[in-house]
């Protein structure tokens, strides 16, 4: 059976503590690694932004929204 993970890619204009890509499990994380200002958009927007879309571009920054699938692995 696969099991399905929601993750969120930010890749950043400029590097921000000598990253451009970033890889987060949602939205609320972003913004605990990243500011809003270095985003170039508040978390409330993002949220909104995302809402039925896969992608947003903010004005330093291009999110997109994806599904990992992963295979589960039998507990021992």
């Amino acid at each position: 059976m696969k099991r399905k993970t929601n993750i969120i890619h930010v890749e950043l204009n400029e590097p921000y503590n000598g990253k451009k890509n970033w890889y987060f499990g949602s939205v609320s994380a972003i913004y605990e690694q990243i500011p809003s200002e270095v985003i170039g958009a508040c978390k409330e927007y993002l949220w909104q932004a995302l809402r039925g879309k896969s992608e947003f571009r903010a004005k330093r920054a291009v999110i997109r929204k994806d599904v990992v699938i992963t295979k589960e692995h039998n507990e021992v």
